[in-house]
């Protein structure tokens, strides 16, 4: 059967998710078809900055009787209406999207976007698979009821299915589909899925428990890498890289061994946490070809770090940066700007920090409720200052987002400490070339992010019928929260 596979585009760039890096998701699930025997495209929208005619275009061409789609919550919008298009291009295709939102509201997308005949929650290789046999053999949707891990649509009605469970030994999944990518993307790689830690903000798609890949696994993957699609650079897209310190020895080992043999290095980023911060860890992964990591530290008070279950202190984030700075490793510092009870003195705080911390580079988000989170919840029942502005979900965006404001912060005064964390972080550490260099690699999002603050302030009267994306009958309440 003929399954086409799409990565929706986005207007923005600001979040390194978004652009230049493949999917690994889609990936997966593409490679787990492939080895079912089924013809697979991907259609990578964001990276080839496709439109939605284009999608359809290729879609119609590929004429395939099943298309799947992922999306954040900020993207579903996006996708529901470009299957509406695909369905008026081929009317029997069976429309399928996965990801964080639908993982979250798996019914209610479906009562939202009627041309989505379903919705997939958590991981989608084995879910997939099973839907495309139950499709190719024209089964009843009725029998849909036995694949776990589905909402769909039938004669009547919505219906849930039993929740999947994670897949425990991730070395049973063939390794992604990259060749179906567009060549010059980077190609992330899943070490392990899955992270313990309870941060606010957070869905945890993947679960709460590590699950890790074998380190034979792993090696192998960066073999066929090379042997298939000669690329030499990677990014360990683990949710926390190095929880294990054994396991994360024994790779970096076999990385350094691998190198030695190969007679280069593999240069690899990763994302990890502060509290796990080691010196002697840090220079075996800057030997094993670490040139940056990643570390989420949120906010500049302690206050709000401790509100939102982070378990670090600003001394550990410190001390974080120092020990990678000391192993040859540059680091990236993620900040996020309306915690729950933010104010100007705890924002503030964030901004100062931010350029004291001592980081190469930083990225900061205003706060998004995201459905499935501990502040999606705050933000339902009015807590901690919360106000939830609209169930648009396109304005669910960590950039210029207008989902969400506080008691002592409008969306608008989020908005200018957003920009204010970024020029103090650069002009205050004399990084005027980066500051330049930063603005000119963004230059289309610095001319909407002026646009957005010099705008007038009836701007951020949000009306879901006048985004553009749905009509105002398509929307439906979520547990009380009505559209704005």
């Amino acid at each position: 059967m003929r399954i086409a596979l799409i990565n929706p585009c986005s207007h923005l760039q600001l979040q390194t998710h978004r652009h230049g890096v493949g999917h690994l998701g889609l990936g997966y699930v593409a490679a787990c078809l492939l080895k079912n025997g089924h013809d697979v495209c991907i259609i990578d929208a964001k990276n080839e900055k496709l439109d939605p005619d284009a999608v359809v275009g290729r879609i119609r061409e590929f004429a395939p009787a099943l298309v799947g789609a992922t999306a954040m919550t900020h993207e579903i919008c996006h996708v529901g209406d470009l299957l509406a298009k695909v369905k008026q291009a081929l009317p029997t295709c069976i429309t399928v999207v996965g990801g964080p939102h639908t993982t979250a509201l798996p019914e209610h997308t479906l009562q939202e976007f009627p041309d989505i005949d379903v919705a997939v929650c958590g991981e989608g290789e084995y879910t997939a698979c099973e839907l495309a046999e139950a499709i190719s053999a024209n089964c009843a949707r009725g029998s849909w009821a036995s694949i776990q891990g589905i909402a769909f649509r039938d004669s009547d009605g919505v219906r849930m299915t039993q929740t999947r469970p994670p897949i425990d030994n991730l070395d049973d999944l063939p390794f992604p589909a990259w060749e179906l990518f567009p060549r010059d993307v980077l190609m992330p790689i899943f070490s392990g899925r899955g992270c313990p830690f309870r941060c606010a903000f957070c869905q945890r798609v993947l679960g709460d428990r590590i699950r890790l890949r074998s380190v034979d696994s792993v090696i192998a993957e960066l073999d066929a890498r090379e042997t298939r699609i000669d690329r030499h650079t990677f990014w360990f897209s683990d949710e926390v890289f190095g929880t294990n310190r054994k396991w994360t020895r024994q790779l970096l080992e076999r990385l350094i061994r691998r190198n030695e043999r190969l007679g280069r290095v593999w240069h690899w980023k990763a994302n990890s946490r502060t509290n796990l911060a080691d010196e002697e860890l840090y220079r075996l992964m800057h030997r094993a070809g670490c040139r940056q990591l990643d570390f989420g530290i949120e906010s500049g008070c302690l206050e709000i770090l401790d509100r939102i279950h982070k378990n670090i202190t600003l001394e550990t984030a410190r001390e974080a940066i120092r020990c990678a700075r000391r192993a040859s490793i540059k680091t990236n510092a993620f900040f996020i700007i309306g915690h729950p009870g933010e104010n100007w003195r705890t924002a503030l705080k964030t901004v100062r920090f931010a350029r004291r911390l001592g980081a190469d580079d930083i990225a900061v988000g205003v706060m998004v409720p995201y459905p499935g989170t501990e502040v999606w919840e705050m933000a339902r029942r009015g807590e901690w200052g919360y106000k939830l502005l609209t169930r648009d979900w396109s304005v669910y965006d960590k950039y210029f987002g207008q989902a969400i404001e506080l008691r002592d912060l409008s969306s608008r005064q989020l908005e200018l400490l957003q920009v204010l964390t970024y020029v103090w972080f650069y002009a205050g550490t004399g990084r005027f070339r980066r500051l330049a260099a930063f603005l000119w690699q963004f230059r289309c999002e610095a001319r909407h992010m002026l646009d957005q603050l010099i705008s007038l302030p009836n701007r951020r009267q949000l009306k879901d019928d006048a985004s553009g994306t749905h009509p105002a009958p398509n929307r439906q309440p979520i547990d009380g929260v009505q559209p704005a």
